[in-house]
């Protein structure tokens, strides 16, 4: 599953449990103001997730790309190549 998928289901039961709450009857700030902050923690541990697979994917490009080895160079240069179609065609 991808990050996107988890946000959106993490963010699906989130709202249900909104209004599953709101239907009790309880404050409708204090509930905004505490679901608000419930979204924006989602939101903030998510982007940081996608985020560190970024960096994580760039690092290990770059350490392949400037590696002395003109073998590893070439197998880095298909393994980018390879990962940026799979990407492209299957999202993923």
């Amino acid at each position: 599953m991808s990050n996107g998928d988890d946000f959106r289901s993490d963010a699906y039961k989130l709202l249900d449990q909104l209004l599953k709450d709101a239907s009790a009857g309880p404050d409708r700030e204090e509930l905004l103001r505490r679901y608000a902050e419930q979204v924006s923690l989602m939101h903030s541990y998510y982007a940081h997730q996608v985020l560190d697979e970024l960096l994580a994917d760039t690092r290990t490009r770059l350490d392949a790309k400037m590696a002395p080895d003109p073998l590893k160079q070439t197998v880095a240069s298909v393994q980018t190549s390879f990962q940026d179609f799979w990407k492209n065609i299957f999202g993923g």
